[in-house]
């Protein structure tokens, strides 16, 4: 009885593991069809990078303009 339990979960295991390589292996075809072509930014990706160039630019703005109210300031107080 034992061995008819092991068997059926070694044969669980295997089918699993045939599985789960033809799906990466569909996926990898997918996400990489040929090595020697690049694959172009979708327009979602390329908007969301858009978005985060846009955001960085306003954070460093934002820093440069505290940082120079600050120095007129001590330059006020002195």
């Amino acid at each position: 009885m034992t061995n008819k339990i092991n068997l059926v979960i070694n044969l669980s295991i295997l089918a699993l593991l045939i599985y789960l390589s033809v799906a990466v292996k569909q996926l990898q075809d997918k996400v990489f069809p040929d090595p020697n072509i690049m694959i172009p930014l979708q327009g979602q990706m390329m908007e969301n990078l858009m978005d985060s160039k846009t955001e960085f630019e306003y954070n460093i703005r934002t820093l440069l303009n505290n940082a120079l109210e600050m120095a007129i300031q001590e330059q006020e107080n002195q």
